[in-house]
């Protein structure tokens, strides 16, 4: 078994939540992983600090913790913490979700039983300030059900995927050009590269819609993930009419965040972004 987890923290993170998300990838797991990678993404506050300092002491010299002067963002932290990992698996997670007890070790099985997996995530629960449960979020499963649901929106959950660490040391990487949804190009360079993506049916992970997350899908973020969506899917498709899911997103990111909202828990957008 030789599983990373890599996350970023910076001091804008709530240290309530940190801390269960820390609890869920070490304490709460059935499988614990032999790397638990940090960068501290610039200075963080105090509190910040506390729980990451409580952390590193319960998880001894699987702690590893990476410093950045400044805050530098997640595409190049992530990449920095890539270097350091030694692991046969990658497990991303981001510091205000939760992991479910049984995501490591399910993920962990699949991969070593399915060889020609390169990356896997699994299905999603969101939760909101208060860790109450709202909406189920469901992906394609297959390689090929993600080639096609891929222009439409996004096939996997970033902060719930365990990837093997040989993509990357055969090249793959985080691509900087974008400081944001840096993880939908990912998907659309790995695809390119023949690395073959799943998902598992279960629910793994608890993730955290706010009231802030809307209002931060600003106009930059719309430019960002408009690019990566137009240039995938030229790559993967030439030409085709499936550019009119990125510009049909482009143009709502336009809209104020309380249409964004009931967008987004509308029954037309889940007829959409329906599986077959």
């Amino acid at each position: 078994m030789s599983i990373a987890v890599v996350m970023s923290v910076y001091k804008k993170e709530k240290p309530e939540y940190l801390d269960l998300a820390m609890k869920s990838i070490w304490i709460d797991q059935t499988l614990k992983p032999t790397e638990v990678i940090i960068v501290e993404d610039g200075m963080l506050t105090t509190d910040l600090y506390d729980v990451l300092d409580k952390w590193k002491q319960e998880i001894g010299n699987k702690y590893i913790c990476l410093k950045n002067e400044v805050n530098i963002g997640l595409t190049k932290s992530l990449n920095i913490c890539l270097k350091k990992v030694t692991s046969k698996y990658v497990a991303r997670m981001d510091s205000d979700d939760i992991c479910l007890p049984f995501r490591f070790e399910k993920q962990y099985n699949y991969l070593e039983k399915n060889k020609d997996i390169g990356i896997l995530g699994c299905n999603i629960q969101e939760i909101d300030e208060d860790n109450v449960y709202t909406k189920l979020r469901y992906y394609p499963l297959q390689p090929n059900e993600i080639i096609e649901y891929i222009p439409k929106a996004t096939p996997l959950q970033h902060s719930a995927v365990m990837m093997r660490n040989e993509i990357f040391d055969n090249g793959l990487k985080y691509n900087e050009n974008y400081i944001m949804t840096q993880d939908l190009a990912l998907w659309f360079d790995a695809i390119e590269n023949g690395v073959n993506i799943a998902n598992l049916p279960e629910i793994l992970l608890l993730f955290r819609i706010t009231k802030d997350t809307f209002s931060r899908r600003n106009k930059s973020k719309a430019i960002h993930e408009f690019k990566i969506y137009m240039k995938g899917i030229y790559r993967l498709n030439g030409f085709s009419l499936k550019y009119i899911y990125p510009i049909s997103r482009l143009i709502m990111r336009f809209l104020p965040s309380s249409f964004i909202k009931f967008i987004y828990d509308s029954r037309l957008r889940k007829m959409v972004l329906k599986n077959k």
